[in-house]
This record gives structure tokens, sequence and C-alpha cells, in this order.
């Protein structure tokens, strides 16, 4: 089970790394997963899988922690009272059949007292007897603290003048379901049974429906109401009844539980963002903002374009003009830059800020959308040129629309075509007629025929010419057109690219969910199949 706790455990882990990294989650949320304790009383012994039930007497200051214990050995092994000294100390009373390994760096073995038995009768229990939890030494209770994640099983030993410090409750509170509890009401030659029933209330009150509460006074063994052999009686029939494994294990159970509730607290983090109502309200807000931007640009296109003579280009190829003249102006970056200004850069800049405060109303983390948000803020200008440079220059080489090009080009064949056609029609009939008069058969052509050919060829030529005239688009139009076309290309880049980036977060968040979810239900089911309570367990 230790092993399937560590799993799960690194599983969560890794998850919450990746999910951090992506924004999802943050560092408070990875606390939680750090606050599950990890350690493992295996970690104490050299022998993986061979280790005794660890028993710790729990207590506050002068309820007979240690006489206790040193009842227990039946000898003095644990310091008391005055000879407890001013340092914090940890007794552990074990059989000699186990050997302890290196400690973990939370438990200093130079504070650490070991006393070994050989009685194999309790080969199966290594008692501990704990520094006071609530000593003025502020170490004594960071000792505590450190030795509680190892131990099996907790007696917390109060007296009748002790048991209801809140110190000691709030440990209780907190360490309730991680441990079995025996309670031990020691110096009960002082204590009564009102006394003894209101702490039995007050820890059903606490979760534990019938709590074994003993009654022991180490001053006067002889009473007929001391409880002291039931102590390790009750322990030992518990490890022959459940298993000394299933006991050994209660606080990984308990463990696996709380790293549950932590996963799922992630899914219910990841599922309550309300996402399908950002997605609407993100694109709203970005069609809204660009086609602001748009009619800015439009305006300045205008008078950009506005600034060139009107000379008409040929739509097949680039603009005319003089060698050097327009050269540099009618470059797609120069001409889009030119229509560029500081209020577009400030509507991009507050657009960012807008789906900012989106994000921020509905609790959806930034990092996901920070990337593109921050791109946008930085080089917006950058953005539009890359996306709409292409466009302008396409329209530049081809100006006019492809309708309009091709009737110009008609235009321009029909411009020599008529004409020839026309010719070879005048020529046609004056040879004819010629011949026809040589032979008498019909009148030579005269002027008359000269002025309608020369005016026939004449209107064949002309018709074309001026309707190609009439297409072909001027300087200014092309460069109003191009312009048209690189700001709808820039604008559709970056709305593109806000979209691409609300996706990529959908899809993140998906697939965080998703992994997280497969860990939750791998963690359920396994719970499930462990979960045991004992009658020592809250």
């Amino acid at each position: 089970m230790n092993e399937l706790f560590e799993q799960q455990h690194q599983k969560l882990e890794q998850w919450s790394e990746a999910a951090s990294a992506e924004g999802w989650i943050s560092g408070r949320d990875i606390d939680q997963l750090r606050e599950i304790e990890r350690q493992q009383a295996e970690a104490i012994f050299s022998r993986k899988g061979q280790r005794p039930l660890i028993v710790a007497f729990f207590g506050g200051t002068g309820v007979g922690k240690s006489s206790l214990l040193n009842r227990l050995a039946g000898e003095s092994i644990a310091r008391t009272g005055v000879e407890r000294p001013t340092s914090h100390e940890v007794t552990l009373f074990l059989h000699r059949d186990y050997l302890l390994g290196e400690f973990p760096a939370d438990l200093p073995l130079e504070e650490t007292r070991i006393a070994y038995h050989a009685d194999d009768r309790r080969r199966l229990i290594a008692w501990l007897d704990m520094p006071d939890f609530d000593s003025v030494e502020e170490q004594h209770r960071v000792l505590v603290q450190a030795w509680l994640p190892y131990v099996d099983w907790l007696i917390y030993v109060v007296s009748p003048g002790r048991y209801q410090d809140d110190i000691g409750w709030r440990f209780v509170q907190k360490r309730g379901g991680k441990h079995s509890w025996l309670f031990v009401m020691n110096q009960w030659d002082q204590g009564h049974s009102e006394q003894l029933e209101h702490f039995r209330r007050r820890l059903q009150q606490e979760g534990f429906g019938d709590p074994v509460i003993l009654r022991t006074s180490c001053i006067d063994p002889e009473r007929d109401d001391d409880d002291f052999s039931r102590l390790e009686q009750t322990i030992n029939e518990a490890i022959e009844t459940y298993g000394l494994e299933l006991l050994q294990q209660l606080g990984v159970q308990a463990r696996l539980e709380e790293l549950e509730r932590v996963c799922e607290a992630f899914v219910d983090r990841l599922e309550g963002l309300p996402l399908d109502e950002l997605e609407t309200a993100w694109r709203e807000k970005l069609l809204q903002s660009l086609e602001e931007v748009d009619a800015e640009l439009t305006t300045n296109g205008r008078l950009l374009a506005g600034s060139f003579q009107q000379e008409s280009v040929l739509p097949w190829r680039a603009p005319k003009k003089e060698p050097g003249e327009h050269a540099g102006s009618l470059q797609p970056s120069v001409l889009l830059s030119g229509i560029w200004s500081s209020r577009i850069e400030t509507r991009l800049h507050d657009m960012a800020s807008e789906l900012e405060y989106l994000l921020q109303q509905r609790s959806v983390p930034l990092v996901p959308f920070g990337k593109w948000l921050q791109q946008l803020r930085q080089d917006a200008k950058g953005e539009f040129l890359q996306g709409g440079e292409a466009a302008c220059a396409n329209a530049l080489l081809l100006p006019g629309g492809t309708i309009r090009r091709g009737v110009c080009r008609m235009a321009g064949w029909l411009s020599w075509l008529l004409p020839a056609a026309a010719s070879g029609w005048v020529v046609y009939h004056l040879v004819i007629r010629f011949y026809q008069g040589t032979q008498g058969k019909a009148q030579f052509l005269g002027l008359d025929y000269a002025i309608h050919s020369g005016l026939l060829i004449l209107l064949c030529w002309l018709l074309p010419w001026l309707l190609q005239r009439k297409l072909v688009p001027t300087l200014s139009e092309s460069v109003a057109q191009a312009l048209r076309a690189g700001t709808r290309a820039g604008l559709a880049r970056i709305e593109e690219q806000g979209a691409a980036a609300l996706a990529v977060a959908l899809d993140s968040r998906a697939n965080c969910l998703s992994g997280v979810k497969a860990i939750c239900d791998e963690l359920s089911e396994r719970s499930e199949a462990l979960t045991t309570r004992l009658p020592w367990s809250k």
C-alpha cells in the first residue's frame, strides 16, 4: 500500500507541476498537495517490510506519559518529571530483532533514546514516548510534529486536570483519521467519573463513535479501577484480530484519502471555470475591438491613397512609374506602416486589457492566455505587418478585381484584333471590287469607300482602347485596394491568433482536466477497495 500511495502521489505531483506551468493551478493549490504527509515508518528500519507497530504516548506536560512507558517496560527507560532534561527527547522502546536504519533528516538520531528488550511477547510493538506537545520549548512541538507521521497508534494521555487543553484537542482534530487511537486518563487517583464521561462526550463530538478510554494511576497501581493491564492487551488483540499489516496501513490509507480529496479539489477547480461563457465573450470582444481598429485603418488608408498621383497602372504588372518615382513609398511595409497610428496601438493595448478583465471577472487564470496578450502589447504593429504585407504586395501586383483585369486584358487584345480584322475585311472587298471592275462586272470603289473603311478601322481600335483606359485603375485606386487588402489580412492574423490562443487554452484545460480526472478515478477505485474502519480509528 505504501508503494500505491507513492505512485499516486507522484502522478498527482507530476500533473500539478504541468498544470501549474500551464497556469491552471496556483502555488497555493499545490500547497495542498505538499501538505500531505509522505513519511513512511519503514524508513526508520533497515529491513524493508519488516517493522513493528509504532505506538506512541502523546500528551501534554505533567500527564505521566513517561511513567506509563516505564511501568509498561518494568524499568526506568524514559526520564520522568525532573529527570527529563531541558533539551527535547524521544524514547523508543522496541524488540532487539528490529534493526534501525539511518533516520530521516527530520528525526535527529542524537535526540532519540533507544532502548531494546528481548521479550518476544512484545515483539510486534515499538513503544514511543514523545516530548510534551505543550512545552514552553518550541523544539518540543517541532519534534512531536516530526514524529507523528511515523506513528501507527496514538495513545492520547490526559489527566483529570488537563483533559480539556485546547492544544491537545487541536492535535486530535487534525490527526483524528490518521491513526488508531487509545485514550488514557492517567492520575486517575485524582479523578472522578463525571470527568471521564465529559471526556468521552468530547471525543464523540470529534467523530470517535465509541472511544476506548482507559484509567490508570502510576502512584497507586493496585486500584481496582486501574485499567493499565488492558493497555497492551487492547493493542495485541487488535493485531491478532486485524493483522499487523492492516493496522500499519491505517495512516497510509488516510493519506490516500487525503490525496483523493486534493485531487477532487483540483477537478472542482478546473470544472468550475466558466469557459463556455468566456469563449463567447472573448470572441465578441475581439471582433468588436478589431472592427473599431479596422474603421480607423480604413480612414487612414483613404487619406494615404489620395496623396498619390492619379496616374493609371496596367492591371497585369506593377504600377507605371518613372524610374525612382514612388519606388520606396509603394513598398507594402511602408504603405501599411503609413496607416498605422498611436491611436491604433493604444486601442489594441486596451483590447488586451479588456480581455484580461474578462478573465479576471470569471476567475480564469491569465497565464494560459498571457503569452499572446503580452505579444499583442509588445508588437501589435509587427503582427499586423506580418499578416498584411503579402496581401498588400499581391494587390499592388494585380490591382483591380479578377473580372476587371479579365475585361481589361480582353479590351487590350480587341484593340489590335478588331482593327486587324476590319483591315482584312476592307482589303478583301477592295481586291474583289478591283477584279470585278477590270472585268466590267462592277464599278471600282471610290473615295466614299476609303472614308468609310478608315472610319470602321478607327472605331474597331478606338472602342476597345477607350474601354481599356477606363478599366485600368489609377495609382491611387491601386494603393487604396492594396491597403484595404493588407488591412484585412493583418487584422485577420490578429483575430486568428486571438482565437488560436483561446483554443489552445481550452485544449490545455481539457487535457489537464482529463488527466486529473483519470488520477482521481484511480484513487477513488483504490481507496474504496482499501477502506477499513477500525474501532480504534476515527
